[in-house]
């Protein structure tokens, strides 16, 4: 019985008088790295409705409705369940109305609650 702990023994003792590696997760949250995509923002008044991100989005998880026939004010629909959070979106887009956020915690009991409609 010996044999088979003696090779672990060293590994044993190394770690005893070191600190944990994992982390208390929901009580200490770790910072995100610096590049981190988290959801998509979309910001109404700067949409022109062009449709560049519906159309460059890999993922099929953008809706983008016009709002008003006489003003050019539109909605956003982000399928959030289909999203992968590659920044494709917000690559294409000519005026810059979308913007990724830090947010990482986005789970959900049904993948509607995932849905988020920006107007």
């Amino acid at each position: 019985m010996s044999l088979r702990i003696a090779p672990f023994l060293p590994e044993l003792l190394r770690s005893l008088f070191k600190k944990p590696v994992t982390v208390k997760y929901p009580f200490e949250k770790e910072a995100v790295p610096k590049d981190f995509r988290g959801t998509v923002v979309f910001n109404p008044p700067k949409c022109i409705g062009c449709n560049i991100c519906v159309n460059d989005c890999p993922a099929e998880a953008i809706d983008i409705i016009r709002v008003s026939e006489t003003e050019k004010k539109f909605k956003m629909i982000l399928h959030n369940d289909r999203c992968i959070h590659c920044a494709q979106c917000v690559d294409s887009c000519p005026t810059k109305t979308y913007h990724m956020d830090l947010e990482y915690e986005t789970a959900a009991f049904s993948r509607w609650d995932l849905k988020i409609e920006y107007k």
